[in-house]
């Protein structure tokens, strides 16, 4: 059994809101259509975290087999339960994206988003070429954010929330759990592994998704609740992980003052949107598929 990522990296939930922001049923025709992803076809997403995705897919492709692998079970168990909530039967697997358990040519395509540069690039790549039929589609999606709004759900200087919020990450700084592997991610080089591994008719895309821009008048209200009650999740989730890394660096008083001055921050943030006090903040994410051909 491992957590260590819904544990100390990214809840499961912190995961699935933030992509289901960027990923809908208003994009799943061009996301489709740029992973020349079909009804009836088998369909494996490594790294799936809590299953948006392949719930995304397998809503838009009844036909489709589509399984998703995480090397985290606490993942797993969330997409699970999350696949009986919607009634679809995707599959769900706990494994290792470098050893996947699975026989040689047993899919039509392979995708996976912001997971290669936390795995051994060169397994990763040969792995998913093993598992795919002659004809199958490696598709490997990374993200880019811009916007006129950073991560300001960080808080800022100069207030208590902040020398609190400080205060416990510096302590889980030194916590093992803090230091995540990770792998070179130069985008350019992901070209060269395909190639190297045997892929052909290798190309790249990019869709753009608006992810936060709650006061625009194109964005309906539940969607705009949504993107700041985002931002609210990433930084509840920050806190609870550097408090489990870091028990001692704040007193339970210290701990529960921090979350309550979080969702302060973000209530009023609601309540601003609702009274129609506008910052025009916005956010874009930009997904780039580089894909090529077994």
């Amino acid at each position: 059994m491992n957590t260590y990522w819904s544990q100390y990296v990214q809840k499961t939930e912190e995961l699935y809101l933030s992509r289901a922001l960027k990923f809908n049923n208003k994009n799943i025709d061009k996301l489709t259509d740029i992973m020349q992803l079909r009804d009836g076809m088998d369909i494996l997403e490594v790294g799936c975290a809590g299953g948006l995705l392949c719930h995304l897919l397998q809503e838009k492709l009844p036909n489709a087999k589509i399984t998703g692998i995480d090397f985290d079970t606490g993942h797993i168990d969330y997409a699970k339960k999350k696949t009986e909530e919607l009634g679809l039967r995707c599959n769900f697997i706990a494994g290792d994206a470098t050893r996947l358990p699975f026989e040689d040519n047993s899919f039509d395509a392979c995708y996976s988003h912001t997971v290669i540069n936390f795995c051994d690039p060169e397994k990763f790549v040969s792995e998913q070429y093993r598992v795919l039929r002659p004809g199958g589609r490696m598709i490997i999606m990374g993200v880019y954010e811009r916007g006129s709004k950073p991560e300001e759900w960080i808080p800022t200087d100069g207030c208590e929330e902040k020398a609190l919020f400080d205060k416990v990450w510096e302590a889980a700084s030194h916590n093992p759990n803090s230091n995540i592997k990770r792998y070179e991610d130069r985008k350019e080089k992901f070209f060269s592994y395909l190639e190297a591994h045997g892929f052909s008719n290798i190309g790249i895309d990019a869709m753009a998704s608006v992810v936060y821009a709650p006061d625009c008048d194109n964005i309906d209200d539940e969607t705009a609740k949504a993107q700041i009650n985002n931002d609210r999740v990433s930084e509840l989730s920050s806190a609870e992980k550097a408090y489990r890394m870091a028990p001692d660096a704040l007193s339970e008083t210290e701990y529960q003052t921090l979350i309550d001055m979080i969702n302060r921050r973000f209530d009023d943030r609601i309540q601003q949107y609702e009274s129609g006090n506008k910052s025009w903040e916005f956010r874009i994410a930009t997904t780039v598929f580089i894909s090529g051909t077994k």
